[in-house]
């Protein structure tokens, strides 16, 4: 998240000189302009004002586990209805829709059941926000599937995309602290429930420890797979349900590169290392690994940083590597002045849609233009 933060001022910077016919020139192929989406709560009035002046092709609607779903097995159909009133209202205005299913948003009920939630090294419960441990509690899978098969049921399967990550966010993601005192991440790794423990190759060691024996190694790497593994439940659940289009798996901020893994080893994972002080280890971040092990054809690599020029090239690197498409959303701390050059940046990677997060109508329609150019 720092990272992202301190990006933007120098991406603010270059603006003043950026021309985004030039970008679009360096580019090694021609691109296509990237279809335009919409996140956010915006009146129906600047919902039409975007999508008539702005071109505008796709909104997301959000929805939460939690509301859906408040007493174990019982759906709260009033609120299933305000979704799917919500979708019909998009649709009427002309748009697609992409669908969060909110699994990430947990009930009480799952919650507190034994397992449910993550545990770091330390054996503090993680409880800062509601996503449930589904990384390591797989008994509990199955009440997000027949949660999955609800929704779709009432809803429909009529989706541009339906995003998959079950952490934070939604996005593909172990959870993290900060030290409230620095602002700095804390070295949590969150794989040391009860759950976690019986699947675990170094179970009586801790990250920080010595590992002659290669525990970090194996640690890490466990750690890891587990994440994709989770990525792959998610997708295939979604299949269960009974959606059959496009997942859209949310990768977040830099991630991991190469090295990053040896690096983190080699400090028996203490907290040292270069990605582990951003937190991108101890988060998961490793999309290289992610993508690499994705088995369903039918989805695309989302990136959620789109300001960041190297993370958005990495990903749809990634993503072409695959045979996959990519797309991308801008970050809660985007600036509207930062538009023209993200919309340059979709276009040079060949992104298949650019989701606009939370700027005023007013500013994405200004900045519409510069991906109209290349249509």
């Amino acid at each position: 998240m720092k990272s992202k933060i301190a990006a933007v001022a120098a991406a603010a910077l270059a603006l003043a000189s950026f021309v985004p016919s030039a970008a679009r020139a360096a580019s090694a192929t021609p691109a296509t302009a990237p279809s335009l989406g919409i996140i956010g709560n915006y009146s129906d009035a600047d919902m039409t004002s975007m999508h008539s002046a702005g071109s505008a092709a796709d909104a997301l609607v959000e929805m939460e586990w939690a509301k859906a779903e408040p007493v174990r097995g019982q759906y709260d159909e009033r609120y299933l209805d305000s979704v799917a009133a919500r979708i019909a209202g998009l649709k009427a205005l002309g748009y697609t829709i992409s669908f969060n299913t909110g699994v990430q948003n947990a009930p009480a009920w799952l919650l507190a059941l034994p397992g449910a939630r993550y545990v770091d090294q330390n054996g503090e419960t993680y409880a800062d926000s509601d996503e449930p441990n589904l990384v390591f509690g797989t008994q509990y899978r199955p009440l997000a599937t027949r949660y999955l098969k609800k929704v779709f049921a009432r809803l429909g399967t009529g989706f541009s995309i339906v995003r998959v990550g079950g952490g934070h966010w939604g996005e593909l993601t172990y959870p993290f602290k900060l030290d409230p005192a620095t602002g700095k991440l804390r070295n949590l790794y969150y794989a040391f429930d009860i759950n976690a423990r019986l699947s675990n190759p170094a179970p009586q060691w801790k990250p920080g420890q010595p590992s002659p024996k290669g525990q970090a190694g194996r640690f890490l790497k466990w750690y890891l797979n587990s994440l994709a593994a989770y990525q792959n439940w998610q997708i295939a659940a979604l299949r269960q349900a009974g959606f059959a289009g496009t997942a859209a798996v949310l990768y977040p901020s830099y991630g991991m590169r190469s090295g990053d893994f040896d690096k983190a080893v080699a400090t028996n994972l203490a907290g040292t290392s270069s990605p582990e002080i951003n937190g991108e280890v101890q988060r998961g971040y490793d999309a290289t690994r992610q993508v690499a092990a994705l088995k369903d054809p039918k989805v695309v690599v989302y990136g959620t940083w789109a300001e960041n020029a190297n993370t958005v090239a990495y990903l749809a690197g990634l993503a072409r590597g695959k045979g996959l498409r990519a797309m991308a959303e801008t970050s809660h701390v985007c600036l509207p002045a930062q538009l023209p050059a993200v919309m340059a940046q979709a276009q040079q990677n060949d992104l298949a849609t650019l989701y606009i997060v939370r700027l005023a109508a007013t500013d994405i329609i200004g900045s519409s233009r510069y991906l109209a150019a290349a249509r």
